[in-house]
């Protein structure tokens, strides 16, 4: 228990010295609107001085007993909150408005679908894509050279007028020849945004959404730190037929 004494006795002093220091800081701040401010910032900084020293003092003659858990653990914590607080500051700064009449850039996206299978998730997405931009393509990958042709086949009777890019991907990757072609069409215009539009379907039973839409959310994961890229969801409910059976885009 006699252990303890120096580290009580340090942390009580530290945190009489930072609410003197703080105090000392205040008067400074208010010296034109507060009368007197001299003596109680004097009186606030000589408590500050002498709490400091008995601090000091203890933590250098009991350091090895305890005393260096709290001259170690608050100057770290106040690094990591001033850090904390740097990095609010910095993305107020980056994200405030400065010129009110600046125009924000306008452009009408480049929309990629990507399609496993055409069913009626992948139709309610395709129409989604087309109702926001004219530029509308739509990417399947392949995994296997005789799905290929099929995926032309039934394109051709229910696509529509979106073009079908096929990617083929005999190590049955995924992901990769995805991304490989979205870096491809930004570099023919860097400028421009993409936006992938992702069917996703929604189950009639909470328990079996972890069995669906697994590819979408690691999909969804590698486009969310992909600069000039907006990812829409667009849901399919099972069960529901018509014009709302799509829901809506989130």
């Amino acid at each position: 228990m006699t252990s303890l004494i120096p580290l009580y006795t340090v942390g009580v002093f530290v945190a009489f010295t930072l609410s003197q220091s703080g105090m000392v800081r205040h008067w400074w701040m208010r010296r034109a609107e507060q009368r007197g401010w001299r003596w109680r910032a004097l009186l606030n900084g000589t408590g500050a001085v002498a709490t400091g020293l008995v601090a000091l003092f203890v933590g250098v003659a009991k350091f090895a007993l305890g005393a260096w858990v709290v001259l170690i653990l608050i100057p770290l914590l106040i690094g990591v909150m001033w850090a904390i607080a740097h990095h609010y500051h910095g993305v107020e700064k980056a994200l405030a408005v400065t010129d009110p009449a600046e125009p924000l850039p306008l452009r009408e996206p480049r929309v990629v679908v990507p399609v496993s299978r055409l069913d009626r998730a992948a139709l309610a997405a395709l129409a989604y894509a087309r109702s926001i931009s004219d530029d509308v393509t739509a990417v399947h990958v392949a995994t296997e050279g005789s799905a290929v042709v099929d995926m032309r086949h039934r394109w051709e009777a229910w696509g529509g007028p979106v073009r079908l890019v096929i990617l083929e991907s005999p190590y049955r990757a995924l992901l990769a020849p995805l991304i490989a072609y979205l870096d491809a069409t930004e570099t023919m215009d860097p400028t421009r945004p993409t936006t992938v539009v992702l069917a996703e379907m929604v189950p009639r039973h909470l328990w079996e959404c972890s069995l669906h839409n697994q590819t979408a959310l690691r999909l969804k994961l590698r486009l969310f730190l992909r600069p000039n890229t907006v990812v829409i969801d667009v849901p399919y409910h099972l069960g529901q037929r018509g014009n709302g059976e799509s829901g809506a885009a989130r």
